[in-house]
């Protein structure tokens, strides 16, 4: 019996070889394959991968391949056969790994996601679009009788346009329900409340809303307005719009001792 060192083609160990047997066999994964081949790994693992498959299991009474171990520069081979599987970047098969690739969702399944976000957006535009377009053509209507409001409350305001912009006043508000100014002139509750009833007034026909539906006509109205004397705010509830309801604001002046500072 020649004993020679060779390599397990599976698992990659270290297994010694009688060189007069067809069969060798590895006693760390059971794999049974030619001699020659172990042989011919060890002295040249270059570019050698080992899948590291189960193998069958082998009957007792089977004829073993197996010799007693010797481990001459043992050391030096395990280091080279190290390098040479370490060295690749290709990746060996798992078998017991579910990569992504092998979970993939059914067409169906996409089909039924895509019909339910489209689906989703319609609804979403359906909505949405039909509000927009409303808003537009009441803001529209209020926009032209803004003059009107404006004098009621006998205030100085900049009408001219700039890029369909105006300068002196702003509609907003999802049911064109505030109106900020800008008034060159001082003002007061009364001049802000007149004006306030105006726009009420204005907003109420063109929604169709009464003055007795207090709701609609005044609740969730707001106006501001801007000027020399301070910022006027008034924002009517169900019990209507009065001067108590109109809140003032003025920046504190700077003393003279600050300024000359």
């Amino acid at each position: 019996m020649a004993t020679k060192q060779g390599i397990c083609k599976n698992c990659g160990s270290l297994i010694m070889v009688d060189s007069n047997d067809e069969l060798c066999e590895c006693v760390f994964c059971d794999c049974v394959f030619p001699a020659t081949e172990a042989i011919e790994i060890f002295n040249n693992p270059d570019g050698i991968e080992f899948p590291n498959l189960p193998q069958p299991k082998r009957e007792a009474k089977a004829v073993r391949h197996t010799v007693t171990p010797v481990f001459d520069n043992a050391v030096e081979k395990a280091v080279k056969v190290d390098k040479a599987t370490t060295s690749k970047e290709k990746k060996v098969e798992k078998l017991f790994e579910i990569s992504p690739d092998d979970i993939k969702t059914p067409k169906r399944v996409k089909r039924i996601v895509y019909t339910v976000t489209a689906a989703c957006i319609a609804l979403i535009i359906g909505i949405s679009l039909p509000i927009t377009l409303i808003r537009s053509s009441h803001y529209k209507k209020i926009y032209k009788q803004m003059p009107t409001c404006i004098a009621a409350g006998e205030l100085t305001v900049d009408t001219t346009a700039d890029d369909g912009y105006t300068t002196g006043f702003k509609i907003s508000g999802t049911g064109n329900n505030k109106v900020s100014m800008v008034s060159s002139t001082e003002v007061d509750k009364a001049k802000v409340l007149k004006a306030y009833e105006s726009f009420c007034a204005i907003r109420g026909e063109e929604y169709g809303y009464e003055s007795s539906d207090t709701a609609h006509y005044y609740k969730g109205v707001v106006l501001t307005v801007y000027a020399p004397n301070g910022r006027f705010t008034i924002e009517g509830n169900n019990n209507g719009a009065s001067e108590d309801l109109v809140e003032i604001y003025v920046p504190e002046k700077e003393s003279e001792e600050s300024t000359e500072k």
